[in-house]
């Protein structure tokens, strides 16, 4: 491992301690010399370092960097490949290129800032710097019911977000998570199908939140729409944290029965609601969550229907 991985992890290990340069040297191999080049590139990169000649170094709190150090700390008991980019056009387009070269999952991958980020039915997904971005490849063995995949995650990172900011949150079939009435998470789930074996054979979970994006940020198109969890810049939780921390739970969540949890915070049931589909618009209103997954809708002219895919509009 490269010497400025090793201090940061011994930084990141001890962060109420000086450490001098002289004994990070010693515990890591190489020289003093190397040890002060390696803080100077951490400091550049954005940690907060104190140095001391008395001392020695610090890591102070309040950072928020990504890197895999900081991930492989929060995560804990999760041990996980990990690949971390500055920037990166999507972490799923990374994820599927990761693949394809032959790395088994399950594995993470993490961007600081998106320039393509995408969301459902090919639309784009807005992805600046101050959100936490990432995409979790797991083997379909581990949960090979498709269809559920993203109901699952969307209960997982609903309850680690509530849990790190203590701010409500709802989930609007199938895949955003909103705060009151703005969408401040979003979710898409691809699958890999082996030709060979049939079925399932990994699936790649893309999750975008909006941690302290601005109001101001947004583009004009959607600013009455979106939000995020500090919408004034400064955030109290870090973005390894709530990665680290959404990763732990939706992989929690898909060992258990969460259909129940999931209509719990599903806010759209009972409301009245226009279906897309196939570029025809219908009225209805939402009745429930099938144990499927799948929104039940009653229409205007009395029809049920049962939907596992689609485009809805809600009327506020």
């Amino acid at each position: 491992m490269e010497v400025k991985k090793e201090v940061l992890q011994y930084l990141l290990d001890h962060p109420d301690t000086h450490v001098s340069g002289a004994k990070l040297g010693e515990r890591i191999g190489c020289s003093r010399m190397a040890v002060c080049k390696a803080v100077a590139t951490l400091s550049k990169e954005g940690y907060c370092i104190e140095s001391s000649k008395k001392l020695g170094y610090k890591l102070l709190l309040g950072f928020d960097v990504l890197s895999e150090a900081s991930l492989k700390k929060d995560l804990k008991d999760r041990v996980i490949p990990l690949f971390v980019f500055k920037s990166s056009p999507s972490t799923m387009i990374e994820a599927k290129r990761i693949l394809n070269e032959g790395i088994k999952p399950p594995f993470l991958v993490v961007a600081e800032h998106q320039d393509a980020g995408r969301g459902r039915l090919g639309r784009s997904f807005f992805s600046p710097e101050g959100g936490a971005y990432f995409s979790l490849v797991i083997p379909g063995t581990l949960f090979p019911n498709s269809e559920l995949i993203t109901i699952a995650t969307a209960v997982g990172v609903s309850k680690a977000m509530e849990r790190l900011t203590g701010i409500e949150t709802k989930i609007k079939w199938v895949n955003d998570i909103y705060i009151k009435e703005k969408k401040a998470v979003g979710i898409l789930t691809e699958g890999v199908v082996s030709l060979e074996y049939g079925g399932l054979s990994e699936a790649i979970i893309g999750v975008g939140i909006n941690l302290r994006v601005k109001p101001s940020e947004f583009p004009q198109d959607i600013k009455d729409k979106a939000t995020s969890f500090y919408p004034s810049g400064d955030s109290p939780v870090s973005r390894s944290t709530v990665i680290a921390e959404c990763v732990r739970e939706i992989l929690n969540t898909f060992t258990t029965d969460f259909i129940d949890e999931y209509r719990e915070r599903c806010f759209i049931i009972g409301k009245n609601i226009t279906v897309l589909r196939s570029g025809v618009e219908k009225n209805g209103k939402a009745i429930g969550i099938s144990d499927k997954g799948h929104l039940i809708v009653q229409y205007e002219d009395e029809e049920f229907s049962e939907l596992s895919s689609g485009e809805i509009m809600l009327h506020f």
